[in-house]
């Protein structure tokens, strides 16, 4: 079960946990009451949009699978603990988990693929943090995973990168990936990589009607930064067609959105 959409992560992690998304893999028969609890408990308030005191639990779970040498739930609990502080931008807070979580699994025998979701993380702090380049090469180490879910959503990822970039071929890769998936979330996906197609071929107005429907869905999915983004979008295009006043009107709305949107 997927829950989040990277660089909204925030872009695109809005949501998802290990076990859901990027972990949560068999764990040998290990069960530690500790452990669990936090993660449980985190795993709760996290999904009640409770993301401060989610992160906490995910801190005292951690530290339980680095007492008991876990690999399994070192990355579980460093995963939820990272996407925790993604989703309250605590962006150097994040890198620094990312990293820590990494090392822990490198030396315990982890490839870079196995640590896929730690990558996508990673890439969807440099996203927001207009770091195209670096955000797009972790984007594409994430593609290397085994998990079908983390793939869609590395290919979304180096997507937004490449429409930035203006990487024409890297944004057509990504077309082509996610164009083969069945699963809504990774079709409207590709809704916003198509209409930064249409913006690059000048296609104006079908750019605009197309930003326009796809806010539309990403309201409806409560996912309001992604959003933000279409509506941009809708702007850029109305503004090359001339249609200035309705434009800034575009961009009015997302401001208010932006000032009215709470952290967690």
């Amino acid at each position: 079960m997927r829950s989040w959409l990277l660089p909204g992560f925030a872009l695109f992690i809005v949501g998802a946990l290990a076990g859901c998304f990027g972990g949560g893999g068999d764990q040998k028969g290990w069960n530690d009451p500790r452990y669990k609890n936090a993660m449980d408990v985190g795993n709760s308030i996290f999904s009640l949009e409770h993301i401060k005191p989610a992160r906490q639990q995910y801190k005292a779970a951690l530290d339980r699978a680095l007492l008991a040498n876990n690999t399994q739930a070192i990355y579980d609990a460093g995963f939820n603990l990272a996407l925790s502080e993604l989703r309250l931008k605590a962006f150097q807070d994040c890198l620094a988990t990312v990293q820590k979580v990494m090392q822990a699994l490198t030396v315990r025998g982890w490839t870079d693929a196995q640590q896929a979701g730690l990558h996508l993380i990673r890439a969807s702090v440099f996203y927001e943090q207009r770091r195209w380049h670096d955000s797009l090469t972790e984007a594409n180490l994430a593609r290397n995973s085994r998990d079908s879910d983390i793939q869609a959503e590395a290919y979304a990822v180096a997507g937004l990168d490449a429409a930035i970039l203006q990487d024409r071929p890297q944004l057509e890769e990504s077309i082509t990936h996610l164009s083969t998936s069945h699963d809504l979330r990774d079709k409207t996906n590709l809704r916003e990589l198509l209409v930064y197609r249409e913006l690059m071929d000048q296609q104006w107005q079908r750019a605009a009607d197309d930003a326009h429907s796809l806010a539309q869905s990403r309201e409806e999915a409560l996912n309001y930064e992604s959003m933000r983004r279409a509506l941009r979008l809708q702007a850029q295009a109305l503004e090359a067609m001339g249609q200035k006043e309705e434009a800034r009107n575009l961009l009015q709305q997302v401001v208010d959105s932006q000032k009215t949107q709470s952290t967690p």
